[in-house]
């Protein structure tokens, strides 16, 4: 754990900032989370989970 340096990320979707290791870092989709640097804070979701990823519905194709 010589190297293990704290990283802060952002998920794209709903805002949130948080501190992980490199291990971490290195399991994280990066799609949904990029890394953050400067003068950066942990902060909370600015909006629900549940917006941002909806339940799936199926739907048919009637004409």
């Amino acid at each position: 754990m010589a190297n293990s340096k704290d990283i802060f990320v952002k998920h794209l979707h709903t805002g949130e900032i948080k501190k992980v290791t490199a291990e971490q870092r290195e399991k994280q989709d990066p799609n949904y989370w990029v890394r953050v640097t400067g003068d950066v804070k942990v902060t909370a979701p600015e909006v629900d989970e549940s917006v941002v990823e909806p339940a799936v519905q199926t739907t048919s194709a009637k004409k």
